[in-house]
């Protein structure tokens, strides 16, 4: 019985197919993440709204509305707490400066990733639609 040889074509394309199965499934958990941090970013600007429908005011601060979902959870059966899944921090800020966590205004209610770079500055390897999205934007 003879033993068959692998021709040098077929180590190039196994070399070259490497990479591009690397890049599909990094790109494919990315894209994970975006749709869940969309998802967060939307309960938790609702869980905001109920707050100050119940109390009057937008809560101070992000700790106060997580206080506030562990108490009262049948209040607020959607109840999501903020996160930056992009950075994965989830520092509060009250300046949106572009160092990652979560941009909080009191004032206002408003909540935003404290990303102001567009996406593909915070991964490199991701070639998805929102690449050139500013996650502040979302």
């Amino acid at each position: 019985m003879k033993a068959y040889k692998l021709s040098k074509s077929f180590y190039v394309v196994v070399i070259a197919v490497i990479p591009l199965v690397l890049v599909v499934v990094i790109n494919s958990h990315y894209r994970l993440r975006i749709k869940e941090q969309k998802t967060n970013l939307l309960f938790s600007r609702r869980s905001i709204d109920v707050y100050a429908e119940k109390n009057g005011k937008f809560p101070d601060s992000l700790d106060e509305l997580n206080k506030y979902g562990s108490e009262f959870r049948d209040e607020i059966d959607w109840y999501c707490h903020p996160m930056n899944l992009i950075t994965r921090k989830s520092t509060e800020h009250s300046v949106l400066d572009g160092t990652g966590g979560l941009y909080y205004d009191p004032n206002k209610g408003d909540l935003k990733l404290n990303l102001t770079k567009p996406l593909k500055s915070y991964w490199k390897f991701y070639f998805g639609e929102k690449r050139n999205d500013v996650p502040a934007d979302w």
